[in-house]
């Protein structure tokens, strides 16, 4: 019994945790170093080549919604506007294109294809491993969706198109788990920046919403990746701010009263458009709306929305730039707000595939232009410039959805040419971003991922905390009793043990039976040396198995007997105890990992 006892450090030995999530052990160099060359740069050339080429697919899915919007409404919607367009194509298109829509989601979700791993659940569950099918699906529903006036963005499908191409080229590569998940970074950014003609924005959405931080391993393929999708872009295009303004003059003390009540009330509007995108759902599956029709309900609305204005239709790009040049007056701006707000979530809610970012920046424009002639004009006079409430508006109610306030900041930089006054928008946006966290707790992205049942804050890599198993943990070898040996028989076995030893019963058959502690078990056989010694071993209330979950058994909150449970095999055979501590221990060590792979400053595994 000695021995087996001996037997213990060197099954701790054994089960000593190894890393996790595909991620490979450390390389070492002839020097020592503990470096990957290779990988790194091969993720590095992933990135810039990926950019490019998510820099060309975005500008090609642009082109194919401006050719279906020509032939749909006569005209691209953020290029030339629907003014003039006649008002049967303004309900018949929404309202025939949403049964067409209805008609793709129901064949997809027959056929089990649309679900959907978008960049923030792939690199908190996943490992940063994506379907390039579930992302061509998304892209496509996109398409349908704003070329048929839908209010959404190009911002969801562009990212997942992005984020989904680099992450299957890493697979292919059959690069690390911590690799993968930088490239869906990496994507994420290149879909944003070719959008936006914003690199920097890009690189600092993809971090915050897609890495969860500002993490220096990242940083650099992300703004590669960004400046690639970028380059491509001013190739294409040539570079002008998207939503070029006019010059701001100096800094007034109103600046910053302005910015401060501004965020308060994009808070307010960003929670009012979420949590109204959910309650359609729940409304529609309430009243048993077949999923042929949920679509429809959102067109048929969305055209009384384009009969009040057409500019809800689309991302609203076009409708931004007018507002900061040419503002209507108080009547119409009212309008547009309510119309854009019900648009939104009349078009998400109703199951429109498309992303609230450019949703968010019309509606907070509008909301700046309509503070700007109800409070500006009136206590200033006309000679108030309108751009820089426009602009704070829309990055205030932005960040108050999206989530993203360091990248909603520096959008404001790249797309309006805006300096002088970009410390009233940091306010702005400071002040939505606390609050909506403050009395809401959410972004979209992770309210929508708590409506689906997932606990998900961000994308901090659970997947891998997830994937750690009692395989994973130190594991006790005990003294093992048999069941029906006598008291006295079993206390000279253990005579010399550690005072806290803690043995194992087994049964005739090899099975678990119970804990038993040393002191018990020699207070038992002074009294009682003939009885067996199964009659007193402590009966485990649960066991474990090799694959049971740490996280699981953690977040249970239930306490093991003596302070181990037993890991045991399919038949019943015990494996080993898992002490609490080196359970607790392990998945700290892991959750460390985990950080450390996030925020390392270089490639060194």
């Amino acid at each position: 019994m000695e021995a087996a006892a001996a037997t213990a450090p060197a099954r701790a030995a054994a089960t000593t945790p190894k890393p996790l999530g595909g991620t490979r052990p450390i390389e070492q160099g002839p020097d020592g170093s503990a470096r990957d060359d290779r990988e790194v740069m091969i993720l590095l050339a992933v990135a810039v080549v990926g950019g490019i080429v998510v820099g060309l697919a975005v500008a090609g899915i642009h082109e194919v919604v401006a050719f279906l919007q020509t032939l749909l409404f006569t005209r691209p919607i953020d290029g030339e506007g629907l003014e003039g367009v006649p008002a049967w194509r303004l309900v018949a298109v929404p309202v025939i294109g949403t049964l067409v829509l209805g008609l793709l989601l129901v064949a997809l979700q027959r056929a089990k294809r649309l679900g959907v791993t978008d960049p923030v659940e792939a690199n908190a569950l996943k490992g940063g491993r994506m379907s390039a099918r579930e992302s061509a699906t998304l892209v496509g529903l996109s398409i349908v969706s704003i070329a048929i006036g839908g209010s959404v963005g190009f911002e969801a499908a562009m990212t997942q198109l992005g984020a989904g191409t680099l992450s299957v080229f890493g697979q292919r590569l059959k690069l690390s788990r911590s690799a993968l998940r930088i490239l869906v970074s990496c994507g994420t950014a290149a879909g944003i920046a070719a959008i936006f003609n914003a690199p920097l924005t890009g690189t600092l959405y993809a971090l915050e919403l897609v890495v969860g931080g500002y993490a220096v391993r990242a940083l650099l393929p992300t703004l590669l990746a960004a400046g690639g999708s970028g380059l491509v872009t001013h190739v294409l295009f040539g570079y002008q701010p998207l939503f070029q303004i006019g010059p701001v003059g100096g800094l007034a003390y109103w600046h910053y009263l302005m910015a401060i009540g501004g965020g308060v009330v994009c808070a307010l509007v960003g929670i009012a458009v979420m949590r109204g995108c959910t309650g359609l759902e729940h409304v529609l599956a309430r009243f048993k709306v077949p999923p042929l029709l949920r679509p429809v309900v959102g067109g048929v609305g969305l055209a009384a929305c384009a009969f009040a204005t057409p500019f809800v239709m689309g991302p609203g790009h076009l409708a931004i730039r007018d507002l900061m040049h040419n503002t209507p007056g108080l009547i119409p701006l009212l309008v547009l707000v309510v119309a854009k707000g019900c648009a939104s979530v009349l078009c998400v809610g109703s199951g429109f595939r498309g992303g609230l970012f450019s949703a968010s920046l019309l509606l907070g424009a509008a909301l700046g232009a309509l503070f700007h002639a109800a409070v500006l004009v009136p206590v200033f006079g006309p000679s108030v410039d309108v751009g820089l409430a426009v602009v704070i508006g829309m990055t205030a109610t932005s960040a108050a959805i999206i989530g993203t306030p360091i990248a909603i900041v520096l959008l404001a930089v790249e797309t309006t040419g805006l300096h002088a006054g970009i410390v009233s928008v940091a306010f702005a946006v400071v002040v939505a971003s606390h609050l909506t966290r403050r009395w809401f707790g959410y972004s979209f992205s992770t309210w929508r991922f708590h409506i689906r049942g997932h606990d998900l804050t961000g994308p901090r890599d659970i997947g891998r905390l997830r994937a750690l198993t009692f395989a994973d943990a130190p594991l006790e070898d005990p003294p093992r009793v048999p069941a029906e040996a006598r008291l006295s028989e079993a206390a000279a076995m253990v005579a010399n043990a550690a005072p806290s030893v803690v043995l194992a019963v087994e049964n005739a058959d090899g099975t678990f039976d119970g804990f038993l502690r040393r002191d018990r078990l020699l207070e038992a056989a002074l009294a009682t040396p003939d009885l067996p010694t199964g009659m007193i071993a402590e009966k485990p209330s649960r066991t474990a198995h090799m694959t049971d979950s740490l996280m699981n058994h953690l977040e249970s909150g239930k306490t093991a007997i003596v302070g181990r449970l037993a890991v045991v095999s399919p038949e019943g055979r015990l494996v080993g105890f898992a002490r609490e501590a080196d359970v607790l221990r392990r998945y700290l060590d892991e959750v460390e990992a985990a950080d450390r792979d996030d925020t390392a400053v270089g490639y060194d595994r």
